[in-house]
């Protein structure tokens, strides 16, 4: 039993040497780290390009390298995606390029990375790096100066005269269209009738004397006619545009023509019932609506005679 137990230790120690002296041989020179510079100027890069060859059929656990986040005197710029590459002859390798800088200056050591292929440890080959200034000129000698360069400067000041003088062209004619039309009310076209202004109003109302006011639509009709009378009357015997003035702009012009308070208040009336029907839908009966045209009436006689009189 002794004899059969230290058999078995022999036995074991026999295969873990073996297979260590195997793991040494395959991976005796499986790493290589090749870098594109080891003298570089404060800021620089370097590519560090590491690569892990693995033996025909290799199929054991990888643990690559874990780039740490911190060297000293080093700065990691960017860490390339690990790739696997395949050989001609069935053979493969892992590789990785890390690119690095340094803002230190002088001669630093870059370490080795550890890793793991199989039951193997291996590092990469740790190198030095020579960081430095730029080199100062040495030669003192004088350099030429540079010729003066010639500059072209465009002129916009013909643009701002040209713009400034369009601008006040326009501001002058807006100002004279809006003085055009507020300076004073345009007088009534001479000639729109053959008959005077009173014989055309009376004229009017006459027609208007035989519109049915038993229809909505003729009611309405027949009010706003019945304010264009008295407005184009008006405009005819004072010589200017009223047929845009409001009721109130009207009476305010009657009563400085001069007529009493009752006959403005007949006439305030009629033109209100005329507005209502315009423009509040107001439908007011037959005995009002001819009640309006009479007052109506009444009003352009009275101005009528005043102004026959005031000629006489």
């Amino acid at each position: 039993m002794l004899k059969g137990k230290i058999r078995t230790q022999i036995l074991s120690v026999g295969l873990t040497a073996c297979f260590s002296f195997l793991a040494t041989v395959c991976f005796s020179q499986p790493v290589q780290t090749i870098t594109d510079r080891k003298d570089i100027l404060i800021g620089e890069q370097i590519k560090l390009k590491i690569k892990a060859i693995l033996p025909p059929g290799f199929n054991g656990p990888v643990k690559w390298i874990s780039i740490p986040d911190s060297i000293t005197h080093f700065e990691i710029v960017d860490a390339g995606k690990t790739d696997t590459v395949s050989y001609k002859d069935d053979t493969k390798a892992i590789e990785q390029t890390l690119v690095f800088t340094s803002f230190d200056s002088g001669r630093w050591v870059f370490p080795s990375l550890p890793f793991s292929l199989a039951q193997s440890q291996l590092q990469t080959d740790s190198f030095a790096v020579n960081v430095s200034y730029a080199p100062p000129d040495s030669t003192n000698q004088l350099r030429d100066i540079k010729p003066i360069m010639n500059v072209t400067v465009t002129d916009y000041i013909w643009y701002y005269i040209i713009g400034g003088a369009i601008l006040l062209l326009l501001v002058i004619y807006l100002l004279y269209r809006y003085w055009k039309k507020n300076r004073k009310e345009k007088p009534v076209i001479a000639g729109t009738s053959k008959l005077s202004a009173y014989d055309e109003a009376m004229s009017e109302m006459t027609r208007l004397s035989q519109f049915d006011l038993q229809d909505a639509a003729a009611i309405k009709q027949y009010h706003t006619k019945l304010a264009e009378i008295f407005k184009q009357y008006l405009s005819r015997k004072q010589q200017k545009n009223l047929l845009t003035k409001t009721t109130g702009d009207l009476l305010i012009r009657i009563t400085e023509a001069g007529m009493s308070p009752g006959d403005i208040s007949n006439l305030a009336t009629a033109l209100r019932c005329t507005d209502a029907v315009k423009f509040a839908k107001y439908l007011p009966g037959l005995s009002e609506s001819e009640d309006c045209l009479k007052k109506i009436r009444s009003a352009i006689d009275l101005i009528e005679h005043q102004t026959t009189n005031h000629k006489q």
